[in-house]
């Protein structure tokens, strides 16, 4: 699939950005996700065991505390964004929530994902990124769920996600895939019910799949130009970082562009990293995945731009046991990437003096 014209237009302006923003030394780093009681001892932490930068959400950024001790640790910290993961967008409009062939939503648990072809609610995503930029003054941002919806994690590798129903099917995504396409279908006419777009649907499901697919990549390749772009425009030089579902390209005949709608070959001229959250543990992979998934990926990602990602540990009775054996065997692949390493998450690591151990002599070795 080739580019699309607007696409190819915003790539020599991110091409400039890129080069204004160059790459010196590998990032090593740490996501945060839980609350912090104090967060002069997470940082200093977080320096101990060598890391230099933190990944982290809106509620510890927006400490001030936190703030001040990255900047007197010198550490950086970089504002992990939910994208297209937004319940609180949801509850205010449900008709954002994006649906499958069966208007069933996509949600599960916490997450409620929303329609990527909702321009109103970009536009408003972007309000809220640029107030919170302009407001926490990060490092870098980081965007996630920037897809569709997919539970990633719980796929079987050895089967994929056979059952895992497609989005998106709602009125707009309809719009903008007949709008895009241009094909010449027997219904072409969107109603605001899902119910009544039954036919529409199964006539692209049955005759138009693979023009389907295409969309959904070139939807979100689209949102990624826009996005960054808006971003570089007030925020020159500031990276951003995409969290990448970590299949490679042939995996499960295609399903990281068909299903969720990440072509890194299209994504990684918007992005200053991508990182995929290769956890080989969660994912029932075992110890010499991230070295194999890295390897493949850079077919598609410049080296200077791959960002791996990997698991301390589970976070949940219910997650894979994870050795220390394992974790050292992931963390000595992805720590020969280029472009640095981020570990999920730091948390995990607060009462491991193994762990710490294995973290603090890789990290010392990767600087």
């Amino acid at each position: 699939m080739r580019p699309t014209t607007t696409v190819m237009a915003g790539l020599f302006f991110i091409f400039l950005s890129s080069v204004a923003f160059g790459q010196g030394a590998p990032i090593l780093g740490a996501k945060v996700y839980g609350p912090v009681r104090d967060p002069r001892e997470l940082v200093e932490f977080a320096k101990s065991l060598g890391f230099n930068t933190l990944f982290v959400g809106d509620e510890l950024a927006t400490s001030i505390s936190f703030r001040e001790q990255c900047r007197a640790a010198g550490l950086k910290y970089f504002l992990i964004i939910r994208t297209f993961n937004d319940p609180e967008a949801a509850k205010q409009d449900a008709s954002l929530v994006s649906i499958d062939r069966e208007g069933r939503p996509a949600r599960r648990e916490g997450d409620v994902m929303i329609c990527p072809s909702r321009q109103d609610f970009r536009r408003a995503k972007m309000d809220q990124i640029r107030a919170a930029l302009q407001r926490l003054k990060p490092d870098g941002v980081t965007l996630d769920y920037f897809r569709f919806f997919i539970y990633w994690e719980g796929v079987d590798p050895q089967k994929g996600p056979v059952n895992f129903p497609a989005f998106c099917f709602d009125r707009s995504c309809l719009e903008d895939f007949l709008r895009s396409t241009r094909l010449e279908l027997r219904h072409r006419t969107v109603a605001e019910a899902p119910d009544a777009n039954r036919e529409l649907i199964e006539e692209i499901w049955s005759k138009h799949r693979d023009a389907w697919y295409q969309w959904r990549v070139k939807r979100i390749a689209e949102n990624a130009r826009e996005l960054t772009g808006s971003i570089r425009q007030e925020f020159p030089g500031l990276p951003i970082v995409l969290h990448a579902v970590p299949w490679t390209r042939d995996e499960f005949n295609g399903a990281r562009q068909k299903i969720v709608g990440q072509d890194f070959r299209l994504l990684a001229p918007f992005f200053d990293y991508v990182s995929p959250m290769a956890y080989s543990a969660l994912t029932h992979r075992g110890p010499g995945w991230v070295e194999k998934l890295d390897r493949a990926l850079l077919t598609e990602v410049p080296a200077a731009k791959l960002l791996p990602s990997i698991e301390v540990g589970p976070d949940s009775p219910q997650f894979p046991p994870m050795p220390p054996a394992h974790y050292e065997s992931d963390l000595e692949a992805a720590r020969q990437a280029e472009a640095g390493v981020v570990l999920y998450h730091l948390e995990l690591l607060l009462d491991d003096a193994v762990r710490q151990a294995i973290t603090k002599r890789a990290l010392g070795e990767a600087r």
